[in-house]
């Protein structure tokens, strides 16, 4: 075993031989200088000369430098002056190359900036704690999930309040377990009008369990006994909209249901809850609560599986431990008749940020493979690009190399020059691009664009800063190695004429970086697709006439749901009004089906190929409200809820792709039903036909997608599912006029009714407008920043290599050939590069998407690969024109003169 004292004498004495250099060089050539004096005195003492007992001195002592040299390498610290030496060289190498060093840094900082970019924001989605939460390792979120039958699939289940107090008594695995559950209440604060707000309802030990303090007050307390506590915590927002300030919202009164609630506590600012992607609640009250406020009965809150959980692990226990527990606990609830049916329960204990078992832990596994191959991809883009760039520096010192050689400079010697250059390079264009990141999530996380919320962490910085570092020493040990291969005298002798035949290397690392930069345009450019093809607006003479209507109508939850009678009733009376030319109920989608034309009985549809299309509920009207006119048969209506089949109205295009030019209406619909979704087949009658050639609002889709082809919207009326919360009035003027109209009759008409939202359809095309822009900003950013890493890499390529042929650029239009003709001819070079990059990389991301599509990997209806490919291909060619023409118009103007005069 070492020695702990002589392992700590040897760190100092290399510590000392690193950073005292300088001063032990001087004790050591001043020691050695008293050395060679005493030894000339002694030989004078013997009667020789002083010049010749000095040259005895000397030859006693043997070589002064060599004995140096020996003494720094037994010092250890020889290393640090080869690298300080390369430095400085390289160093000067880039100050006699400001171009191409500033096109390496370049490239280098918008890859590595653009990694820190991606991995920041994915650790921020996927990886940190929710806004305001402090990252504490005991904490541990406790996911239950339930089978109801051997053939059914696993479902998520949460907890009862008996099985939260189970866990709760095993202190020897939780010090502490926290519950809450979600509920839409309706808010009102002194003279405010009422809005609809989403709370939680928690444990006591809520704030205590997470580690969050409140902005100000004392929170929430223990009760002593069973009684009701009606207080709450109020988010930081709404204490500063309502109140001004968080402390002033402290011991205020306000209504929650028509209940009154005292304000005890102010949530700190952005915090929404225990875990991420949270819609951010307004209040926060204690499970007591629950029953006056959800008007449900006590038994129903304590017996209902409402409840998610999460707690703190007791110092020594283990996750394996506490899912055990979990696992027990849930399956002791089970019914007697769970083993005969097959009804299983089971529960894991994952940390509180992670994701939870099942489909969320599948989504993250994908997303971070998909970030993970952007960042990989993007790295390889970027120094591929290096790579290129340098070979052809180095072919470009080809005779300074050879030079070195002849002096008797050894190969490793050169290759590690060649490599502190490209590390230097890595650490500048790193350090560059990883500030710029830095300062663009500061603005992100000070703007939240996007509803994202980032900031920059130091362990994602160092990673990617290892990555680049590493990825920069790999990348350039191939131009290294590339420079100093081949003899030295084939090297001083052709070092200016031929070396155009020997950049095969350097126009391999061009097409490669083009060829990996193809799957990222590809992706983007579906990202493209999507955002621009989602947004489609109305018309704007209809849009200049439409108001939608949101409302937040009070719930009974726990008892059969009876949403929206105010907003039924209040319909009509806003139809009356002699502004008002129609009002109805905003239409919903509630299905996703595959269906096929049925001429025959249903069990035989087995051999057709199905259609995917979205079934929507839709008040009568609707349609005619966005003036979307009926081509055929008849519009829905109430009478509808009393057929057997589903009447349903098509889109002209549904009806073109299954009957052609014959007339649909009286025809019948088979819908088998869909993988994975829960759903019976049925048998639907179309009883009309709408312009599907125009616009319809989006919707958000139910259930999800297996395969990419083009939807389709059908509408009926039967089930009345249409949307109880919304509203959508027609105007004879425009709309913008009679809001302030209409807030006030609706306010007047029902007061108790929280109107969240009064918008006219321009504020909310302007909205998706913007929202589209945003996207499509982003999308376009990563599209530009692939092809300036494409482009830079040509440019740098072409630049070199008109600069190393200009000795024969001068003698070819010395001799008369035209300067156009020179130029030509770098431009074909590099179109010819981007060409074979572009036959190499883009077939295969085209088949990639392809596959993606077909396998239901991307979703992305209407998507073609083929019209993305052949964009991609006229604007790669376009930029890589550009960066080509560039050094080739330099290329035309060379004055031979003066080239051959330098030569």
């Amino acid at each position: 075993m070492p020695n702990p004292t002589s392992a700590l004498r040897w760190a100092m004495l290399r510590l000392r031989a690193i950073f005292f250099r300088r001063s032990l060089d001087d004790d050591m050539q001043a020691e050695m200088r008293e050395h060679l004096e005493r030894t000339a005195q002694r030989y004078v003492a013997r009667g020789m000369s002083l010049t010749d007992a000095r040259l005895a001195a000397r030859r006693e002592f043997g070589n002064v430098a060599t004995h140096q040299e020996e003494s720094r390498d037994a010092r250890g610290a020889r290393w640090v002056d080869a690298l300080a030496g390369d430095t400085r060289f390289a160093l000067r190498y880039f100050a006699r190359h400001k171009a191409t060093t500033a096109i390496i840094v370049t490239v280098i900082a918008l890859a590595t900036g653009g990694n820190a970019m991606i991995f920041s924001i994915f650790q921020s989605e996927f990886m940190r704690p929710a806004p305001a939460v402090p990252d504490v390792p005991a904490q541990a979120r406790i996911w239950a999930r339930e089978r109801p039958s051997r053939t059914a699939q696993w479902k998520a289940r949460a907890f009862t309040q008996p099985e939260m107090i189970a866990l709760a008594q095993r202190r020897e695995i939780f010090s502490d377990v926290a519950a809450w559950m979600e509920d839409d209440v309706v808010l009102r604060a002194d003279s405010t009008a009422a809005r609809g707000v989403g709370a939680q309802f928690v444990t006591p030990n809520f704030f205590a369990t997470l580690g969050v303090g409140l902005s100000a007050g004392q929170g929430l307390r223990r009760s002593a006994d069973d009684a009701p506590d009606m207080t709450a915590v109020m988010s930081f927002t709404i204490a500063e909209q309502l109140y001004g300030s968080a402390a002033a919202a402290v011991g205020q009164q306000i209504l929650v249901n028509d209940v009154r609630v005292h304000i005890v506590g102010v949530a700190p600012p952005r915090f929404q809850g225990a875990v991420r992607h949270m819609n951010e609640p307004a209040l926060w009250m204690p499970l007591s609560a629950r029953a006056n406020i959800a008007r449900v009965t006590p038994r129903w809150v304590s017996d209902a599986a409402a409840l998610t959980l999460f707690g703190r692990l007791t110092p020594g226990a283990t996750r394996e431990q506490a899912t055990a527990l979990a696992r027990q606990v849930v399956a002791s609830a089970l019914p007697d008749s769970a083993p005969r049916v097959g009804m299983a329960r089971t529960a894991d204990v994952v940390g509180i940020n992670d994701p939870t078992p099942g489909h969320d832990s599948y989504e993250m596994i994908l997303a971070f493979a998909a970030i993970a191959a952007i960042g990989i991809l993007i790295l390889l883009v970027g120094w591929m690009n290096v790579s290129s760039l340098m070979v052809a520096a180095a072919v470009d010192r080809r005779h300074e190399i050879a030079v070195r050689l002849s002096l008797g400079a050894s190969r490793l010697r050169l290759v590690r020059q060649l490599v502190t250059e490209s590390t230097l390079l890595a650490v500048v264009g790193s350090a560059i691009g990883l500030t710029l990141a830095w300062w663009e999530l500061l603005y992100m996380q000070k703007t939240e664009i996007d509803a994202v919320t980032v900031a920059p962490d130091f362990g994602t910085f160092a990673f990617v800063l290892g990555m680049a570092l590493a990825t920069g020493i790999l990348f350039g040990l191939s131009p290294a190695l590339h420079a100093t291969r081949g003899g030295v005298s084939s090297a001083l002798r052709d070092s200016g004429t031929a070396i155009s035949s020997r950049s095969r290397l350097q126009r391999g690392f061009v097409v490669a970086q083009i060829a990996l930069s193809q799957p990222l345009l590809v992706l983007l450019g579906t990202i493209l697709t999507l955002v621009i093809s989602d947004y489609q607006p109305l018309s704007p003479e209809t849009s200049r006439h439409l108001i939608t209507i949101r409302f937040s109508p009070l719930t009974e939850t726990g008892a059969p749901a009876q949403r929206g009678e105010a907003v039924d009733s209040l319909i009509p009376r806003i139809a009356q009004r002699p502004e008002v030319s129609g009002a109805v109920p905003e239409a919903d989608a509630f299905a996703l089906r595959r269906v096929v034309a049925l001429d025959h009985p249903l069990p035989n549809v087995a051999d057709t190929t199905p259609t995917i299309v979205h079934v929507e509920s839709a008040a009568p009207g609707w349609l005619a409200l966005l003036d979307v006119p009926i081509v055929l048969g008849r519009d829905v209506s109430l009478g509808d809820t009393a057929v057997t089949d589903y009447p349903v109205v098509i889109g002209s295009d549904l009806a073109r792709a299954l009957w052609g030019d014959a007339n649909p209406v009286g025809r019948m619909l088979a819908s088998p039903a869909l993988a994975g979704l829960k759903q019976d087949s049925l048998a639907m009658m179309v009883v009309g036909v709408y312009d599907a050639s125009r616009h319809l609002p989006s919707m958000i889709w139910g259930g999800a997608m297996t395969r990419s082809e083009v939807t389709h919207r059908i509408y009926t009326a039967h089930g009345k599912e249409w949307r109880r919360d919304r509203v959508l009035v027609r105007t004879r003027g425009p709309a913008a006029l009679f809001v302030p109209e209409l807030q006030r009759f609706v306010r007047a008409q029902a007061p108790s009714l929280p109107m969240t939202s009064m918008l006219t359809f321009e504020q909310v095309d302007e909205r998706a407008y913007r929202e589209t822009l945003q996207e499509v900003a982003f999308a376009g950013a990563g599209g530009a920043l692939a092809l300036l890493l494409a482009s830079l890499g040509l440019y740098g390529v072409i630049s070199l290599a008109v600069r190393q042929r200009m000795r024969e650029i001068g003698i070819r239009i010395a001799v008369g050939a035209h300067p156009m003709r020179v130029a030509r001819m770098f431009l074909a070079s590099g179109v010819r590069v981007s060409l074979v990059a572009l036959a190499v990389g883009l077939p295969l991301s085209i088949a990639a998407l392809k596959l993606a599509l077909s396998q239901g990997l991307v979703i992305a209806p209407g998507t073609n690969p083929l019209l993305i490919g052949a964009v991609i291909a006229v604007v790669l060619v376009a930029v890589a024109s550009i960066a080509t023409w560039l050094p080739a118009r330099r290329a035309a103007l060379v004055d031979p003169a003066r080239t051959l005069r330098v030569e």
